[in-house]
């Protein structure tokens, strides 16, 4: 399926990512791995190299399912991989994404510190698959995934949301796909601000610089954010708008 289709979203209803053998380096490659992680950690020493899955075998079938074989790796290794413009199309980075919508209708985003890989870009609070995902039956489990983000970036309990069913994947860039499940909260932007906020400025780890609240309506410029952010947006609105269509039907 082509890029610009997934970028535009396809919803499923599952996700399957089945864990296969570690990644093996070549010496070249695991020599230009090193000597580009040493210089990434010498600019940004609260940079970790810890676990990490690259991706291949992809594939989507709409309306049904993702699936792909996750390769065990490290950080390190991603951020080789990810530097030129096209990545080494053997792999792909897929990530889960909780997006969290208020009950007057924003989308829940945090933007990256300093000290992180991606500094001063908003997007929902995510993050890549990494060991504690691993599932008993040897998959990568998404919604644990989640519920482990939103807790530590944010502290959000996962289990005051109501999630819906499925997946949107949505393309992210060249090889990049971000698997979004919406979470919904009854409460209001203006009312969780407060709280969120307090836990990212004790957060020692320090991953967030702030939260933000974005209306369906806005768009981040490029360096703002991330490709698939905007997207999302988009898709939201509409759903925004086809539930005021079914209100309007159901008022009439």
């Amino acid at each position: 399926m082509s890029e610009d289709v997934v970028s535009r979203g396809v919803a499923v209803a599952a996700v399957e990512l089945t864990i296969g053998a570690p990644l093996v380096r070549d010496p070249v490659w695991a020599a230009a791995v090193a000597q580009d992680w040493a210089a990434t950690a010498a600019a940004n020493p609260r940079l970790w190299n810890g676990s990490f899955f690259l991706f291949e075998d992809v594939v989507l079938e709409p309306g049904k399912q993702f699936a792909a074989t996750a390769r065990p790796t490290d950080f390190a290794t991603f951020l080789h991989w990810r530097r030129p413009v096209e990545p080494d199309d053997r792999f792909m980075h897929v990530f889960p994404v909780a997006a969290v919508t208020t009950a007057d209708g924003r989308l829940l985003v945090g933007v990256q510190s300093g000290t992180t890989a991606n500094p001063g870009r908003a997007y929902p609070p995510s993050g890549s698959f990494d060991d504690d995902d691993r599932s008993a039956d040897g998959r990568l489990d998404p919604i644990a995934n989640m519920v482990r983000e939103l807790a530590e970036e944010v502290g959000l309990d996962a289990a005051t949301l109501t999630a819906e069913p499925g997946f949107t994947v949505i393309a992210s860039g060249p090889r990049r796909r971000a698997l979004v499940k919406r979470w919904r909260t009854d409460a209001r932007a203006e009312d969780l601000a407060p709280r969120l906020s307090a836990h990212v400025a004790a957060d020692a780890h320090g991953e967030l610089s702030a939260v933000r609240f974005l209306g369906f309506d806005e768009r981040l410029a490029e360096a703002e954010g991330v490709p698939y952010v905007n997207r999302l947006l988009a898709l939201l609105a509409a759903e925004a708008e086809r539930e005021r269509s079914r209100t309007t039907a159901v008022g009439v």
